[in-house]
């Protein structure tokens, strides 16, 4: 069984697959489609991201509600800006009850939420 292509298909089939690899480009480039594995990272970045907000907002609450809040509010201050975060940590207003360590973040972003940038 001999099996022939009409004479004009070879341009239709080349034609094809140049589309089919431009929809794919297309798609992941300008569209945002993202494979599983790319997905699943964004996904747990996001996550991450929720939870140090939700244990920074808990720090800054203990922080603030804390016996000699101003005089320590105020000290911080005198810190610089970039190692506020890590000296909430040191002083263990970033470590929640039952662990042992911060959650990397919550320090600094503790600092964000006491010392808004204006």
């Amino acid at each position: 069984m001999d099996f022939k292509l009409p004479k004009n298909t070879q341009p239709v089939l080349l034609g094809a697959l140049a589309g089919a690899v431009l929809s794919v480009w297309v798609g992941f480039d300008a569209l945002g489609w993202k494979t599983r594995a790319a997905a699943e990272a964004a996904a747990g970045k996001k996550a991450d991201v929720a939870v140090v907000a939700a244990l920074a907002s808990i720090c800054h609450e203990r922080f603030s509600q804390a016996r000699d809040f101003r005089a320590k509010l105020a000290a911080l201050e005198k810190v610089d800006r970039y190692s506020r975060g890590e000296a909430i940590a040191k002083a263990g207003w970033a470590t929640m009850l039952g662990a042992k360590e911060p959650v990397a973040g919550v320090g600094e972003e503790c600092a964000n939420l006491l010392f808004p940038k204006a």
